[in-house]
């Protein structure tokens, strides 16, 4: 908002503004150097010069609490084994851990993926039952995570990025839940186990792959 708020002031003075527009990221080092040099109105000065104190004051407050975060989490022992699993950084780690808690919440990895929102919406008719596209109910977060990890992982994981291809056929969207609910389930071992990601020891337990064939 802060941000939008500074671009409205120096849109007032397009003459000077042309090279500014050109910046990639208009509020980083070489940005905030040309805001600073613009030639403004008093009043306008004052707006961007404020705005960008409060920016620079989020901006510390968020490396304040990564810093903590990080330090909270240094010794975390489950954060440590979902870093090892393919697609799974430090932010992603941290994230999967707090959202799950206690894994022993979850009695198998489908309880997991349905408090995730990972598994298909059903419905009833004619006596028989259809699989529709993934419920929009569950944890938004761990839905999230899980989805955006299937690209980092299937570009550093042979195994994954083969099941990943062979999954496209079917379409894209399904291909990248079906990997997002693999890995959920990796880390449903993982956490249970307490051992770190070994590609061939990692299979996926039995059930797993036939509601994952559903997913859309």
């Amino acid at each position: 908002m802060m941000k939008n708020r500074i671009v409205t002031v120096f849109d007032r003075y397009p003459e000077q503004t042309v090279q500014l527009k050109k910046l990639g990221d208009l509020f980083g080092k070489a940005g905030r150097q040309q805001l600073a040099a613009l030639h403004v109105s008093q009043i306008d000065r004052i707006q961007i010069d404020r705005g960008l104190d409060f920016i620079g004051d989020i901006d510390g407050r968020i490396r304040q609490s990564e810093a903590t975060i990080r330090a909270m989490t240094k010794t975390n022992a489950n954060v440590k084994l979902l870093k090892t699993i393919p697609g799974i950084g430090e932010f992603f780690a941290r994230l999967i851990d707090a959202e799950i808690d206690d894994i022993e919440r979850f009695r198998n990895p489908k309880k997991l993926a349905a408090y995730a929102g990972l598994v298909p919406s059903t419905y009833s008719s004619g006596g028989k039952t259809y699989h529709g596209k993934i419920i929009k109910q569950g944890n938004k977060w761990l839905r999230w995570a899980f989805v955006e990890a299937v690209a980092p992982a299937v570009a550093t994981d042979s195994q994954l990025r083969s099941q990943y291809e062979h999954l496209k056929i079917r379409g894209t969207n399904k291909a990248r839940v079906a990997i997002a609910r693999k890995l959920l389930t990796i880390v449903f071992q993982i956490l249970r186990d307490q051992r770190p990601y070994e590609r061939r020891g990692a299979n996926i337990e039995e059930g797993a792959w036939s509601t994952i064939s559903r997913l859309s």
